[in-house]
């Protein structure tokens, strides 16, 4: 009789290392999962909280309030976004009709002032060029103090409605003059006629 195979000794296997029984855990389809469902519910949170936003309360424009008695440096509120400026504010450091300003009183040296605000009218966007056209003849009609300083040194700006904007019910235009370089200490606008609101 043919002698069999004899089974090997458990001294013959190989001992198992550290580094197999130790990479062995993450190869685990349980772990996969739940690594993959943590993912998709941070994908999820991350969605909503773009999607719905944070608090209103949070990103609701903070009011800027002024001060009814400025000081020596003549500081009315700063950095005033453009939907809180009011018709006839002296602006200093003005950029742009978009861009924050600070207000000061029209004695205190600035560069720009809001010299009037007009609300357009009608349900259709009457398109970008006649915006610009309508805006730029609104503000030119606005009565400027005769003995102000107006010269070739001077700019109109306006903001005006864009046709997003539009759509979100926004009609009005905002006139600014700007000087080019340098600044002043007067009013542009005369002295006993309120700032043009139509």
């Amino acid at each position: 009789m043919p002698d069999l195979p004899q089974p090997e000794s458990n001294a013959a296997l190989p001992a198992l290392s550290a580094s197999s029984t130790a990479r062995s855990w993450w190869r685990a389809p349980a772990l996969w999962a739940l690594i993959g469902a943590l993912g998709i519910m941070l994908v999820v949170i991350y969605g909503a909280n773009k999607f719905f936003g944070q608090d209103a309360a949070s990103n609701a424009p903070t009011e800027v309030t002024r001060n009814a008695s400025p000081g020596i440096d003549g500081v009315i509120a700063t950095e005033v976004p453009a939907d809180q400026l009011e018709s006839a504010d002296c602006l200093q450091g003005f950029t742009s009709p978009l861009d924050t300003s600070t207000v000061v009183t029209c004695q205190t040296a600035h560069n720009a002032q809001l010299i009037g605000s007009f609300s357009l009218e009608g349900d259709t966007f009457p398109g970008s060029a006649k915006i610009l056209d309508t805006s730029e003849k609104l503000c030119k009609s606005i009565a400027l103090d005769p003995s102000s300083p107006l010269d070739a040194g001077w700019s109109y700006h306006f903001s005006r409605p864009s046709e997003q904007s539009w759509k979100k019910g926004d009609r009005v235009v905002d006139c600014f003059l700007a000087l080019n370089d340098g600044s002043v200490r007067i009013s542009m606008l005369p002295a006993q006629t309120p700032a043009q609101n139509t």
